[in-house]
């Protein structure tokens, strides 16, 4: 506390964790598919390149309902992206859980980099886990 104090006097603002967060933004049933909307965010200093991640569908018991890669593609440093993913043959409704399962490639980090700054959120009914 005392060194934190210190620190503070001298006008140095303490050190946050770099964070990479996915929020569901979106999940609205179209014409025989789930159209998921995210947002990401990061406030790293990394830029990157490729940006994968294995999700798990889950249905509202908890059964698997579907696996799939999502691409998002590239993230600029301290950034914000929006990217949407259609999944054919399903209907969000029937979507209880979305999880992200691995990470990679999450290029120029590890893919451990990555899902140790890795923060999900939901901003719909569906629940979204790490």
């Amino acid at each position: 506390m005392r060194v934190l104090a210190i620190s503070l006097g001298l006008g140095l603002s303490p050190v946050m964790a770099d964070t990479l967060s996915i929020r569901l933004d979106q999940a609205n049933s179209g014409a025989d598919q789930c159209p998921l909307v995210f947002v990401l965010d990061t406030t790293t200093e990394t830029e990157f390149t490729q940006l994968q991640t294995k999700v798990v569908l889950l249905n509202t018991a908890s059964g698997v309902l579907r696996l799939s890669l999502l691409d998002f593609q590239s993230l600029p440093a301290q950034g914000m992206r929006v990217r949407s993913f259609n999944l054919p043959n399903l209907d969000c409704a029937d979507v209880g859980r979305v999880l992200f399962n691995a990470m990679g490639p999450c290029t120029p980090l590890a893919a451990s980099a990555c899902t140790a700054a890795l923060t999900v959120s939901s901003e719909t009914e569906i629940e979204v886990l790490k």
